[in-house]
């Protein structure tokens, strides 16, 4: 381009000569002291370097066109990665190909994650689906960092269910400042969907159902013989339920509750078990 300009200059500036020579042409012919060969010299000369200028124009427009397509392919040599939101560090897990290598539209080149915050994914049946809100707060840990926590909100509940599982996919935002989770790792979570407060606790394994309903043996106060319970469960929390109704107090039967009845005789062998509370 800076070729093509330096020529349109030199253009001009030879037409503007040859401008002036037929100026001067002329004015020596209409005074008889030229001949007329040496106009029509004058004329050819001027319409050449007018000619001469308007391809050094043509050349800068096409030096210009080039310039802009290299330009444009040289965009194409730069894969850059744009993101919007989050933290301002990325960091590349992954590289697919070497320098030097050639690659294929659309073929992946590095993959570069977030570990600052980072999104937990979590799957959850319809029975927990409609429980779950926004910016819930949710406790998690990871066979990675075996005895520690990490807590995490919620971000995001995908409004459709999976055909195949009949789960709901649930996104977690994450601190992770130290860096000390990666994604792939595999996490158990817990959601606090509610809370009651001076309730009772029973072990999932006393849960029995007779004629129907949900109910518990419970040890009377003499130590011989359990009282069927009915009740009415609700929370639930991996090996621990919530329930209520009357008379629960003292201890509950988790084992062999299909051999017992309303008032059925037992010996209590751990003379240290402690009432549940």
């Amino acid at each position: 381009l800076a070729v093509a300009r330096a020529n349109l200059t030199e253009a001009q500036s030879q037409l503007e000569l040859a401008r002036r020579e037929l100026a001067r042409a002329t004015r020596l012919r209409e005074r008889g002291m030229s001949s007329e060969s040496q106009l029509d010299a004058a004329k050819a000369d001027a319409r050449a370097k007018r000619a001469h200028l308007q391809v050094a124009r043509a050349q800068v427009t096409r030096a210009r066109a080039a310039l802009q397509t290299a330009r444009i392919r040289l965009g194409y040599t730069e894969v850059t990665a744009d993101w919007h939101g989050g933290g301002d560090r990325r960091v590349v897990a992954e590289r697919y190909v070497d320098e030097g290598e050639t690659v294929s539209a659309n073929a992946p080149l590095l993959r570069i994650v977030e570990l600052d915050p980072i999104t937990a994914v979590l799957f959850v049946t319809e029975r927990d689906y409609a429980r779950l809100q926004a910016d819930q707060h949710a406790r998690f840990t990871t066979d990675a960092h075996p005895g520690a926590s990490f807590v995490g909100r919620i971000a995001r509940i995908a409004p459709v269910f999976r055909e195949n599982t009949r789960q709901a996919r649930v996104e977690l935002r994450v601190d992770n400042p130290e860096l000390r989770l990666k994604p792939g790792m595999f996490v158990r979570a817990t959601v606090v969907m509610d809370r009651v407060a001076g309730t009772t606790i029973v072990p999932r394994q006393a849960l029995t159902r007779r004629d129907g309903r949900s109910g518990v043996f419970v040890v009377e106060a003499d130590g011989e013989s359990v009282a069927w319970r009915e009740v009415e469960v609700g929370i639930r929390q991996d090996e621990r339920v919530q329930v209520s109704g009357g008379g629960l107090e003292g201890r509950v039967v988790t084992l062999g509750q299909q051999l017992l009845d309303d008032g059925s005789p037992v010996s209590i062998t751990d003379a240290e078990a402690k009432p549940r509370p």
